[in-house]
């Protein structure tokens, strides 16, 4: 999909040029979206009947289908059936994964890639905005900056190209070089750019303003819990005397990540409980208050804070740690788990189990309500948190009411 302007829409396709790289678990069971789930145990594996009927379909198939030397090879169809088994379950959160599946899956958990780390959308005859060059990515490190506008790769113009051609021409194998032409600031610039490692950070921060920090989690993911922990330390250390977390628009993550990310602000109390499939019996999650801060803080939500975010806004508003600022969030308390079907074969991932706040309530399909409920301006809430805090900061409302009740609390 195309982008069709920057004011006020919401519909462009993000694109991130980044090639996966592989990060293959050798381990049976490998949790996915929350791990660290205790006991694990998968009971029965099918029966002889499912198993039969499978094989008597493949093989009908190869001895009487008219035309079976152009059909797929047997273990090409069988992959075709495990998705589709997987998604008839009715379970949106399911997904069978090939090898080579799972090994994107694991890179885009982690945040490792290869490519040059950039974030952008296509204007027809305008060529490639670069919406975001990731700090610390090839890219940025080359010159790369946000804004910039590709005009051409490698010599080869990219104005009235397809955004996904674009983009394959700008992805390339580790360690080769492709060239940018950028326009900047009606300069135009060539940029060469060495294709290589990439990681995708998950904690940003803001300078402190009057004596007021600002650290944003994009998702509880890869190395989130050192980068939270580093941006705390430099924060108190820098001087802030209160701070603001903000998880707008976090999908969520991984479980451990999240409790250990707890661990670091709140004091000693229950962060949240897991029961189900694979859990029993339910196991209890409490923070060791080794690390806790004692100065105040708010954390901004909204209605796309999910999953793993709702542990952390739950275990705030539960414990009377801090204040929630902004809208419900979205209402995802399910845990999903990924394990290897199949040697060498394929991965499954299905909803296991549930958690439940420290107050023992369970938010799934209902979210975490916000202790002071405030709605961001409505043109505002079509661009993702980074475009906000980067280019409309001084719109932003829901940090704005944070600062005014942080300040209060430190006079």
């Amino acid at each position: 999909m195309e982008n069709n302007g920057r004011n006020g829409i919401k519909a462009w396709q993000v694109f991130v040029l980044m090639l996966l790289s592989a990060l293959l678990s050798a381990v049976v069971v490998v949790g996915a979206l929350m791990s660290g789930l205790g006991k694990y145990g998968i009971t029965e594996r099918g029966g002889d009947t499912d198993a039969t009927l499978i094989s008597q379909l493949l093989s009908d198939i190869k001895n009487y289908y008219y035309f079976s030397d152009k059909a797929p090879e047997s273990k090409e169809l069988l992959r075709s059936a495990a998705h589709e088994l997987v998604r008839k379950v009715g379970d949106p959160y399911a997904e069978y994964f090939t090898v080579d599946e799972f090994d994107d899956f694991q890179s885009s958990m982690n945040g490792n890639y290869k490519g040059i780390g950039i974030q952008v959308y296509k204007e027809e005859g305008k060529g490639i905005f670069v919406e975001r060059a990731y700090d610390g990515c090839p890219a940025a490190a080359a010159g790369v900056m946000d804004r910039d506008v590709i005009i051409e790769v490698d010599g080869v113009s990219v104005l009235d190209m397809e955004a996904g051609k674009a983009i394959d021409l700008i992805a390339g194998e580790d360690g080769s070089t492709v060239e940018l032409t950028i326009v900047r600031d009606g300069e135009q610039l060539n940029i060469p750019v060495v294709r290589g490692d990439v990681y995708v950070k998950r904690v940003y921060t803001e300078p402190i303003v009057d004596g007021i920090g600002y650290i944003r989690i994009e998702s509880f993911t890869g190395k989130a819990a050192e980068e939270f922990d580093s941006a705390v330390t430099e924060m108190l250390e820098g001087g802030a005397r209160a701070l603001v977390f903000d998880i707008r628009d976090n999908p969520g993550g991984d479980l451990n990540t999240v409790v250990s990310i707890c661990d670091r602000i709140l004091p000693e109390c229950t962060i949240t409980t897991l029961e189900g499939k694979l859990v029993d019996p339910a196991k209890v999650y409490k923070s060791t208050a080794e690390k806790s801060i004692e100065v105040p803080f708010a954390v901004l939500i909204n209605g796309n804070s999910a999953s793993a975010s709702e542990i952390f806004a739950s275990a705030v508003q539960d414990n009377e740690a801090g204040t929630l600022i902004g809208t419900n969030t979205y209402g995802k308390g399910i845990v999903q788990t990924t394990w290897e079907v199949l040697e060498g074969e394929g991965y499954l991932k299905l909803t296991t189990d549930v958690y439940l706040t420290p107050n023992g309530e369970m938010i799934h399909e209902k979210g975490v309500a916000p202790d002071i409920e405030l709605k961001q301006d409505e043109e505002l809430e079509q661009y993702e948190i980074y475009l906000v805090r980067r280019d409309m900061s001084e719109r932003d409302v829901q940090m704005k009411k944070a600062v005014e009740l942080l300040k209060q609390q430190i006079g």
